[in-house]
């Protein structure tokens, strides 16, 4: 019994200490896990204080690249809207190191290009560029001998050193020099008194006149009678204007396909055209080649034309179809047109430039090119011939199509590198080659500009121009006006070789453009001696410079070719055109007319160069 209440007491001592263990423990288990709790708050608080943080650099990110992304598409717009500014800069850096390197003033240059921008009409440049007209009162009142000999005597003051008003400093343009330099001496036309004044026609104007009528009298009462003056009724006309627009209309034809008995299946007769499978009659092809080659139309113009009187075709089809017109007749026209410029004595020559979609071997890209179209002009024929050989502006193109075996004697070009190796190759053949004297002038225009002392040489040139234009309104023969040259020119060709060789002797006094003209002249001084010798040489190219005016205008806006093939189409009615100008023959009439002629089996071509060409009666309507 005793043993069990010391066994119970002893469990009793254990329980209290077992309790009293445990109370210990829990409080210990609650401070732990209040501990944990703090802790846990402090890691959120952290985390949120961390979150924060992120969201705003992610925020001040984002604000960065959109930052960064408005910069950069501010500075494309930037860099667009000044690429041009940037492409003309990069042109005057160019042109200033050209410069520099050349030893020029590039305030010449400037003046020089404003000059040529802003100037081209004014009275000065006119008067520079030889408009000494014959017309003109001035010199009706002086006369054409007085003109000559008042331009004679200044070059003999220059050439004996007498005239005081001649700048002696060196070629500097500034206003100092400019006051002391001669004044360009302008024709100042005589003003009309205006009793003198001759009335104006009252109709100048004038159209076709379709219909007339009579006098409608419906609005006035009965018995009103016409008013007589000088036994004449009183009546007068009046003209009203209509507009008839224009239109492409078609033609339908029917083909039949049919057996044969012993034969092969067989279609019935197809219609009449230029080129088989070509739908193009010549009365559109006038239309197409009068708009695009008169007019200066581009391609997309002509189609907006033809979209307007209800005719749709796909730019590349009608293009094809052209383009094998073009071909059709250049086939059979060109290589008499040659014939006939090989046949003459003198010629002119010269070369332009077009845009050809071209490349330089199998691995470049098909780009635009700058290509060269050359060309040979006879006045004698009225007669041009443009040729076009995968843009090549090699000398061996005129060679041997124009000149090698040819009876040319003399041409008349600047003096372009071809032309010097042209004459060159040629010396076998006796060709002569006569140097341009306006580019010549224009040489000296442009120095001009920066040095006054070369006006003398510049009225020389316009005294040489005179003589040309006084013999040609004399109407003088190729023989008369070799003795008029003799009589006149001569003597003022002297005068401007004897001052240029002057100026070279002290080239020190002179700038870079009054030596460089002085030069151009000097370096080809037979050349530009030529056209003494013989009546029928000219003294310049400008007729062959001016049928290139529509080739250039088109270039500037519209005019390119797809292909070289094209390119040398287009050179050749290029050439029909502006032969058409020189015989006074419409250029549309004539397509027409020819290719109706063509299409109907006449094979004479030799009459249907322009300048043997006789207007036919027109058969298109009878054919279809």
């Amino acid at each position: 019994m005793a043993d069990r209440d010391v066994l119970v007491k002893s469990m009793e001592h254990d329980k209290e200490e077992w309790t009293k263990d445990a109370r210990v423990g829990y409080i210990s288990l609650e401070d732990h896990l209040s501990d944990i709790e703090d802790l846990r708050k402090e890691n959120e608080a952290e985390k949120s204080q961390l979150r924060s943080e992120l969201d705003e650099e992610r925020r001040l990110r984002m604000a960065a690249e959109a930052r960064i992304k408005e910069l950069e598409e501010a500075a494309l717009k930037s860099e667009e809207a000044h690429k041009e500014e940037l492409a003309n800069f990069n042109e005057v850096q160019e042109m200033a190191e050209k410069a520099k390197a050349n030893e020029i003033d590039m305030m010449s240059i400037v003046k020089v290009i404003q000059n040529r921008l802003f100037n081209h009409n004014s009275d000065r440049m006119r008067f520079l560029n030889s408009q000494l007209d014959i017309d003109d009162e001035t010199v009706r009142e002086q006369g054409f001998e007085a003109i000559l000999q008042s331009i004679s005597q200044d070059a003999d003051r220059e050439l004996n050193g007498n005239d005081d008003s001649i700048d002696k400093a060196q070629g500097q343009d500034n206003t100092e020099n400019n006051d002391k330099a001669p004044k360009v001496k302008l024709p100042t036309p005589k003003k009309k008194d205006k009793k003198d004044k001759k009335p104006r026609g009252r109709y100048t104007f004038s159209a076709e006149v379709l219909k007339s009528f009579g006098v409608d009298t419906s609005n006035l009462p009965e018995g009103a009678k016409a008013i007589l003056r000088k036994g004449k009724k009183d009546e007068w006309t009046i003209q009203l204007f209509y507009y008839s627009p224009a239109k492409v209309y078609t033609k339908v034809y029917k083909i039949g396909r049919f057996n044969v008995k012993g034969q092969d299946p067989m279609s019935s007769k197809k219609p009449q055209s230029i080129v088989e499978n070509n739908p193009l009659m010549p009365s559109f092809s006038r239309f197409y080649f009068e708009s695009k080659f008169a007019y200066n139309l581009s391609e997309e113009n002509v189609i907006r034309m033809l979209e307007s009187m209800k005719c749709h075709f796909p730019q590349s089809t009608l293009n094809k179809y052209i383009h094998q017109i073009m071909d059709y007749l250049r086939t059979r026209l060109e290589a008499l047109m040659l014939e006939v410029i090989r046949s003459c004595n003198f010629v002119q020559n010269d070369e332009t430039r077009i845009l050809v979609r071209s490349r330089k071997s199998k691995e470049d890209n098909f780009k635009y090119n700058t290509e060269y179209i050359h060309a040979a002009l006879s006045l004698e024929k009225k007669l041009v011939v443009m040729l076009y050989k995968e843009g090549s502006r090699s000398h061996e193109i005129p060679e041997e199509k124009i000149f090698k075996g040819s009876m040319i004697e003399c041409f008349t070009a600047d003096r372009a590198p071809l032309y010097v190796a042209l004459e060159k190759d040629l010396e076998e053949y006796y060709l002569q080659r006569q140097a341009c004297w306006q580019h010549a002038r224009h040489y000296l225009v442009d120095a001009f500009v920066s040095d006054h002392r070369v006006l003398v040489l510049i009225q020389l040139i316009n005294a040489l121009f005179l003589i040309e234009r006084e013999a040609k309104a004399r109407n003088y023969s190729p023989e008369r006006r070799h003795r008029f040259r003799l009589d006149y020119s001569a003597s003022i060709v002297g005068k401007i070789m004897s001052l240029l060789k002057k100026m070279r002797a002290e080239k020190n006094k002179y700038g870079a453009l009054v030596m460089r003209a002085v030069n151009y002249i000097l370096d080809d001084e037979e050349a530009f001696k030529k056209f003494l010798h013989d009546g029928r040489i000219e003294m310049h190219n400008n007729a062959v410079e001016s049928v290139f005016r529509h080739i250039a205008m088109g270039r500037r806006c519209w005019l390119n070719s797809g292909s070289h093939d094209a390119a040398q189409n287009i050179a050749f009615m290029y050439s029909l055109y502006e032969s058409c100008k020189m015989n006074n023959i419409d250029f549309g009439e004539y397509v027409e007319d020819i290719l109706t002629r063509m299409m109907n089996g006449d094979d004479d071509y030799r009459s249907m160069i322009p300048c043997y060409y006789t207007p036919g009666k027109k058969q298109e309507k009878k054919v279809a």
